[in-house]
């Protein structure tokens, strides 16, 4: 219950890295390499060249959810009636506990004369 109070109260990053369509790795800290290789530059007369990056980084930020306090509510007396009679029609005979008074708990059960079962040759099986 702590953790979950804790996750939804904190902010973090999420930063994922992709290599061309495929999900590389996951992570909370920033990602600063593209796989690990450097984008390779050619000099053709006198003209730069660069390779087009492969790689892209994605940043997910979860916000801190913070509670509002600042907010009330309002409750008229046809809703404080509304819930009142609810209460008493629906929820309190639900919870309502039924007791059973066992008037033969005492008393032994009564002895067999002859055994039934033997005598009609009648088992369960």
């Amino acid at each position: 219950m702590v953790t979950i109070l804790l996750l939804s109260t904190s902010s973090f990053s999420l930063y994922k890295h992709f290599c061309g369509d495929n999900l590389v790795t996951i992570s909370t800290e920033r990602i600063e390499n593209c796989c690990d290789s450097e984008t390779f530059l050619a000099q053709s007369n006198k003209l730069i060249f660069s390779e087009e990056d492969c790689c892209k980084n994605e940043t997910t930020f979860k916000k801190v959810q913070l509670f509002d306090y600042t907010n009330s509510v309002k409750i008229t007396k046809s809703q404080i009636l509304f819930l009142s009679s609810f209460y008493f029609s629906f929820i309190q005979n639900l919870t309502s506990v039924t007791t059973s008074k066992k008037y033969y708990k005492d008393f032994s059960p009564p002895s067999l004369v002859l055994n039934k079962q033997v005598l009609f040759q009648t088992f369960l099986i």
